[in-house]
């Protein structure tokens, strides 16, 4: 029996839980792309890889792209534990991860994870500095984010934010993302970019009929 009235806030925490399990499972789930070839030891196999991608592709559509399938091995060669990767998943999307795993380093993929969960930094704020990073220098001190309230039924639009110029971005290690892993994101978190994904749509959507079921 619903014990809770069908407010907005109410039915936006449910389509919020619907969402974050839905990126948890995509997250998942690319991890498992990348052990596919690596379980095979084809992981550096270009004709292998190539092959899979066009035999995949023409079935499942742009998910597996060769650039998506190797971002994807990326994936499962610096995070070996699956228990990781569950946590990665209720915290960042594939479309943060896809920014993240050129750094090719896990630790600073946690990091700077833990740094969008603070920050709400954008993709454009991200990859200029993970840009930095691969260029030889440190992880820059980002200007603080002003947050803007928002109400539950809102959590997937967008945000606007300011920057301090001055303020310092402090950084927690590996070892606390791993023991915050119960923790949900913030209502401004950054599960508002799991969508738009237009490989991921076009996968959901290719064996969706178009109409309803006919009985028999």
């Amino acid at each position: 029996m619903l014990n809770n009235e069908l407010t907005s806030d109410f039915i936006g925490s449910k389509r919020y839980t619907i969402l974050q399990s839905l990126n948890n499972s995509h997250i998942n789930f690319q991890w498992q792309i990348g052990k596919y070839f690596i379980d095979k030891k084809m992981q550096h196999d270009e004709d292998f890889i190539a092959a899979e991608s066009r035999r995949l592709t023409e079935k499942w559509g742009n998910l597996f792209n060769v650039e998506n399938i190797k971002l994807a091995i990326t994936f499962a060669t610096l995070i070996e534990d699956e228990i990781h990767v569950g946590i990665l998943g209720t915290v960042i999307t594939w479309k943060y991860l896809k920014v993240l795993l050129p750094l090719n380093d896990a630790e600073l993929v946690f990091r700077f994870t833990r740094l969008c969960i603070d920050e709400n930094l954008s993709i454009t704020v991200l990859q200029k500095s993970v840009n930095q990073v691969i260029a030889g220098g440190d992880i820059p001190k980002l200007p603080k984010v002003k947050r803007k309230k928002t109400k539950v039924d809102y959590l997937y639009s967008t945000e606007m934010v300011e920057y301090d110029k001055n303020s310092p971005v402090p950084f927690r290690s590996h070892d606390i993302l791993i023991f915050d892993s119960s923790r949900q994101l913030a209502p401004d978190g950054i599960i508002n970019n799991l969508f738009p994904d237009n490989d991921l749509e076009s996968f959901l959507k290719l064996n969706i009929p178009n109409k309803g079921f006919t009985e028999n």
